[in-house]
């Protein structure tokens, strides 16, 4: 088994116990296709928060903000009558705040990738409030729709990506994030720049990914050519979902056959 891991910092950890691992953040597999600028669209909000219904997104820090848009969504980490009163809490801080999602029945409705990329172009600016967690993809797509990101101090490897010229890590307090999306907004970056910028980062660690990927296949006796551009351009094509026992079954059963794989 070979561990992707979000930061350096985890692929020490893991290789300290013993653990085979390299350096691969998983917003690497963000499409860009999907998530890119629209100069067609106006900008209506000062910042967008792409964030799951949860005590651990702070939705709170980013209160303090004028003009802010909600994207939402539940993944049972709350019961249902949790979930209508966190997006009632959220629907009554202002009337400049704004849920993106459809709501029945008191639940926000999901949305397609196209239509949430067309809400973070409606913004200045992207905002990422959770203090831990994994590389939280919608701070990639963010980037990659050219929106600058505000963010607190961080574990799991969102930062890796980050600019100090368009992203500020600000302190943990609604007024702080108001100050930072302000002065960002204020700076009014080309949204083309962010993008490509943060896309030379991507392409760089993809390339050492396809590299690795060639070399693995190499040693497990493949006759196939190196691997000659990215090989997964969208995320479903690399991540899958299952329940652990689902996943040790698989992985014990690949270790049955003769070249492991």
């Amino acid at each position: 088994m070979i561990f992707l891991c979000n930061t350096e910092e985890e692929r020490r950890l893991v290789t300290t116990v013993g653990g085979t691992a390299i350096f691969s953040n998983h917003n690497l597999m963000v499409s860009e296709d999907t998530f890119r600028p629209l100069p067609d669209v106006p900008i209506e909000f000062d910042a967008v928060y792409n964030a799951r219904i949860s005590h651990t997104k702070r939705h709170h820090l980013a209160f303090d903000i004028e003009r802010l848009a909600h994207i939402t969504f539940s993944i049972g980490e709350l019961p249902r009558v949790g979930n209508r009163a966190f997006i009632r809490r959220l629907q009554a801080q202002s009337l400049l705040h704004h849920i993106a999602n459809p709501i029945v029945n008191g639940l926000t409705g999901w949305l397609p990738p196209q239509e949430i990329n067309r809400i973070y172009n409606q913004a200045a600016v992207g905002l990422c409030l959770s203090a831990a967690e994994g590389a939280m993809r919608s701070s990639m797509e963010y980037l990659m729709a050219g929106l600058p990101v505000v963010s607190t101090p961080s574990l799991g490897g969102r930062d890796v990506f980050f600019d100090p010229d368009y992203c500020i890590i600000a302190e943990p307090d609604p007024a702080a994030i108001r100050r930072a999306v302000e002065t960002l907004r204020d700076r009014a970056i080309p949204r083309d720049e962010i993008r490509n910028r943060t896309l030379a980062k991507v392409r760089a660690q993809r390339q050492e990914l396809t590299v690795f990927l060639s070399d693995l296949l190499k040693r497990m006796g493949s006759s196939q050519p190196p691997l000659s551009q990215w090989p997964f351009p969208e995320i479903g094509l690399l991540r899958r979902w299952a329940a652990v026992r689902r996943h040790a079954n698989e992985i014990t059963a690949l270790g049955r056959r003769p070249n492991g794989f």
